[in-house]
């Protein structure tokens, strides 16, 4: 009778652990979510400060890497038709008027305050998170904040695991940190 016990029981352990090491094998590689928030008018067009990225992860991330994140995010707010990038110079040069260098961390308020100052509508601050173990996963923030309160209009948060190029896998993950704004906003 107990040596049927521990048989029964054994059988049960191994059927979760394969049922688990299934469930991991077949997850899918990348993952997106985004959260807009309901009382956002998406018909109206937006001036947007898109201020520098914070990348982690990178032994030593280039302008090139940051350039084309920056760039590539940029055009995807484009694509919505309603939110309207402002120029890059123009807000790196504020953004380094206040002390900060082009990989320092802004703090929304502060973002706000430059926001304003530049005649933005809106803010958004993205990261790029790159980790280099095994699986490679690079996650990627987006947020979008209304310069004149202190919601936050839109959260986006897109992963990718194991990128073939760094610069590839970035563009990828922004592209699902913005689906749903893009989605909702054409």
């Amino acid at each position: 009778m107990k040596k049927n016990a521990i048989r029964c029981t054994l059988y049960a352990v191994r059927l979760t652990c394969a049922l688990l090491m299934a469930a991991v094998a077949c997850s899918p590689k990348y993952f997106a979510q985004g959260t807009l928030d309901p009382g956002f008018d998406t018909k109206q067009t937006y001036k947007v400060a898109v201020m520098p990225f914070l990348v982690r992860g990178l032994q030593s991330p280039g302008a090139f890497e940051r350039d084309m994140a920056y760039g590539h995010l940029c055009r995807r707010l484009m694509e919505t038709g309603r939110l309207l990038p402002m120029d890059m110079p123009t807000v790196i040069n504020a953004v380094l008027v206040r002390g900060f260098g082009q990989q320092s961390t802004i703090d929304p308020a502060t973002a706000r305050e430059i926001g304003k100052e530049l005649g933005a509508d809106l803010i958004c601050l993205a990261e790029l998170d790159y980790e280099m173990v095994e699986p490679k996963l690079l996650v990627t923030t987006v947020q979008l904040l209304n310069v004149n309160a202190t919601t936050a209009v839109y959260s986006g948060l897109g992963r990718m695991a194991n990128p073939l190029s760094v610069n590839a896998a970035a563009e990828f993950a922004l592209d699902l940190a913005t689906k749903k704004l893009v989605e909702k906003m054409r």
